[in-house]
C-alpha cells in the first residue's frame, strides 16, 4: 500500500504523529506555504554525526527560526545509502523561506552547534535544495 492510500485509509489521525494534528497543520498551510526538499550528502563516515546533530537542538533552532520539519529520512539504496540525509521543511512562503534562511544562518546557537560537531572537519559534502508547492489533489502535510 502506497502512503497515500495508507492516509486515505488511517484517515486524520496517520497525520497526527508527524505533524501534531491534522487540524493545526490545514491552519497552517494556504496557497503561499512552500516546502523544502533538502538533500545532504554527507563528507566519509560523517552521516552518523551529522543524524545526532539533527537529533539533537538542530531541529529545535529550525522551529524557532521559522522552519517547520515535516519529515526526515535516509537513503535505503546504493549509491546513496550510508551518507545521504533527505529532510523536507514547511515554510509560510518562498519569501519567508529566505527571511527563515537567513535567520538561522545567523542564530548564535546555530553557528557555535556548527563550529562543535564540525571541529574535525565539514558534516556535508554537499546539498541541494528544491522549493515546491502543494498541487490542488495533494494530502496536506
Amino acid at each position: 500500500m502506497d502512503r497515500r492510500a495508507l492516509l486515505q485509509v488511517m484517515g486524520a489521525a496517520a497525520v497526527v504523529p508527524f505533524a501534531g494534528g491534522a487540524e493545526l497543520v490545514a491552519q497552517s498551510v494556504d496557497k503561499e506555504t512552500v516546502y523544502e526538499l533538502r538533500v545532504y550528502h554527507a563528507a566519509e563516515g560523517k552521516l552518523e554525526p551529522l543524524l545526532a546533530r539533527f537529533r539533537g537542538p538542530e531541529r529545535a533552532i529550525f522551529e524557532r527560526n521559522g522552519m517547520h520539519c515535516v519529515a526526515f529520512w535516509t537513503a535505503t539504496d546504493d549509491p546513496l545509502k550510508g551518507h545521504t540525509l533527505i529532510y523536507m521543511l514547511r515554510h509560510k512562503s518562498r519569501a519567508i523561506a529566505d527571511e527563515n534562511w537567513k535567520h538561522f544562518r545567523d542564530d548564535p546557537e546555530w553557528v557555535k552547534l556548527k563550529a562543535e560537531t564540525e571541529a574535525n572537519g565539514a558534516l556535508v559534502e554537499k546539498h541541494e535544495s528544491t522549493f515546491m508547492s502543494l498541487t490542488d489533489f495533494s494530502a496536506v502535510l
